[in-house]
């Protein structure tokens, strides 16, 4: 499973001159724990969160000490609080992986892009949908992808050539993987090679397509 399987799209964004009542508003309105800050062409400037909003919260209360405080501007935008050091997913990361990395670095979400651009967003309550995933759902999954397989593999170029056995360099990377392994239980096979199969090469009979 990848992230662009459970990832939400499209994100809710802000733009960095966002007030920050309105990020706020946002967040509450969406029930999210974070916004991605984009430019106008939708690139990845930083991230606003519920805690950086927080903290400009608890900041204001009244100070203690013996000095008075020095009253300070407070920030309005959201340019001026967004962290723009962002941690980041890809659409094609392995769940598992993206898993990994909000739990490493304390995260609740994280942005995903394609280069520069946000296309989703993948938090900790979307990952846990995959483990709460019910075995009929699971079943389901698993037998549309085996169709999916076969299908590709029925589709594929097979050469033969002095014990030599080249695959088809199109194959999906599963389908290629899996007939390697079936190759080498072929006896006679001396090598598995991924290339471009000649024109007389060995393909599924007609009737055994799908």
């Amino acid at each position: 499973m990848r992230v662009r399987d459970v990832m939400t799209t499209p994100v809710l964004t802000v733009g960095p001159d966002a007030h920050l009542k309105d990020v706020a508003a946002t967040l509450v309105e969406h029930r999210v724990n974070a916004v991605p800050v984009v430019d106008d062409r939708g690139r990845l400037l930083g991230i606003v969160s519920g805690a950086d909003l927080l903290g400009l919260e608890a900041a204001s209360g009244p100070q203690t000490g013996s000095r008075p405080a020095t009253r300070l501007v407070p920030p309005q935008l959201a340019r001026e609080v967004m962290s723009r050091s962002v941690y980041t997913l890809t659409a094609g990361t392995d769940a598992a992986a993206a898993a990994r990395m909000l739990l490493r670095h304390n995260l609740k979400s994280a942005p995903v892009v394609d280069g520069d651009q946000v296309v989703g967003i993948v938090g900790r309550r979307d990952l846990l949908r995959l483990i709460a995933r019910d075995d009929h759902d699971i079943r389901a999954d698993l037998e549309r992808r085996l169709k999916d397989e076969l299908a590709a593999l029925q589709r594929l170029q097979v050469e033969v050539a002095d014990g030599v056995v080249t695959i088809d360099a199109a194959a999906r990377p599963f389908a290629r993987q899996l007939l390697e392994v079936l190759a080498w239980t072929v006896p006679g096979v001396v090598e598995v090679r991924t290339g471009q199969p000649a024109t007389d090469g060995f393909e599924p009979a007609e009737g055994d397509r799908q």
